[in-house]
């Protein structure tokens, strides 16, 4: 397996010599994380796709990999390789959850924001799948599937640039290959596209076109003409002249996660500065720059509703309006 079609450059080639100045006596090979278990996984190396277990030392330093990251892993006799480091990421695709930061997908290019006319378009959770792509340094695009269920689809596809002038949107029709050759131009040379949005918005399907053979399943299209969720684990696959694609399972919504968020509210600190008022409470207020970023679907109403908890503000507040 070439290395370099899937991701390996001389950034990860300086850091894998790094953990192997550290080990010495050890011998580590570089691999490419495909698909984890509790504790395994199955690593991408240049001897083909193997299995691995974590050492010790991995679960003590409480790093989990993921699918995307490349690790260093030690060949044992008779025995699955044993992954010993998580090399540093480029860019990830993260979520904040209750417990802190859930990061979906490592080294990641290009993230690939599915959705279509049959009622899935929310430009306030679709505004929220870009910042986080944005956040975790990978650029994205955001692809109109179904294009023939709306009877305007140029102004759906103008709906969909507004929310950011510099993402690419594309319209596509996965099932009869409509759209897919543009879909593969946005994924260069040895590059990793994850591909994410709602169950069944097609993904599975797109992920068949662009890899030319049935890999991943699809369900089937109902009365209400919406396919069903099938994909239940993330999984990495090659695509025919290099690159990578990342398949995620369906996601409802996103809680972008940003660096220091478990400690406080910095962002949004940062947003009130720009308040109308000096003592805005984030509630009612004209003018609440907080609250405009809420509509905006820059922020959640649950965050917001935290932070004016933890800064002693009561009272009842009016929702903001979502941008339609």
């Amino acid at each position: 397996m070439n290395l370099a079609e899937i991701g390996w450059t001389p950034e990860f080639e300086q850091a894998a010599q790094a953990v192997r100045a550290a080990a010495p006596g050890v011998e580590l090979q570089p691999g490419r994380v495909a698909g984890v278990g509790r504790n395994t996984a199955t690593l991408w190396t240049e001897g083909g796709a193997l299995e691995a277990v974590f050492a010790g030392t991995l679960r003590q330093a409480d790093v989990t990999p993921v699918v995307g990251d490349w690790v260093m892993a030690e060949a044992v006799p008779d025995a699955p390789l044993r992954v010993h480091a998580v090399l540093p990421r480029r860019t990830q695709l993260a979520r904040a959850v209750q417990a802190g930061m859930q990061v979906l997908s490592a080294n990641v290019d290009v993230v690939l924001v599915m959705t279509a006319p049959d009622g899935d378009i929310d430009e306030a959770r679709l505004s929220r799948y870009l910042e986080a792509v944005r956040v975790g340094g990978a650029r994205a695009a955001l692809l109109l599937n179904k294009v023939d269920l709306t009877r305007k689809p140029e102004a759906v596809l103008a709906q969909l640039r507004a929310l950011d002038p510099a993402v690419a949107v594309l319209p596509l029709r996965a099932t009869v290959g409509e759209g897919v050759a543009e879909v593969r131009e946005l994924i260069g040379p040895g590059e990793t596209a994850a591909l994410i949005g709602s169950s069944g918005m097609g993904k599975s399907t797109l992920t068949n076109a662009l890899l030319g053979r049935e890999v991943a399943q699809t369900g089937e299209v109902g009365a209400t003409r919406e396919g069903r969720h099938t994909t239940t684990a993330r999984t990495l696959y090659r695509l025919p002249g290099g690159g990578v694609l990342v398949d995620n399972p369906g996601l409802r919504d996103i809680e972008v996660w940003r660096e220091g968020e478990a400690g406080g509210f910095e962002d949004i600190e940062a947003l009130a500065a720009e308040c109308r008022f000096r003592k805005c409470t984030h509630g009612n207020e004209p003018g609440c720059a907080v609250q405009r970023a809420v509509s905006r679907g820059q922020l959640s109403e649950e965050r917001v509703e935290a932070y004016r908890a933890a800064q002693g503000f009561t009272g009842d507040r009016q929702k903001p309006k979502r941008r339609k």
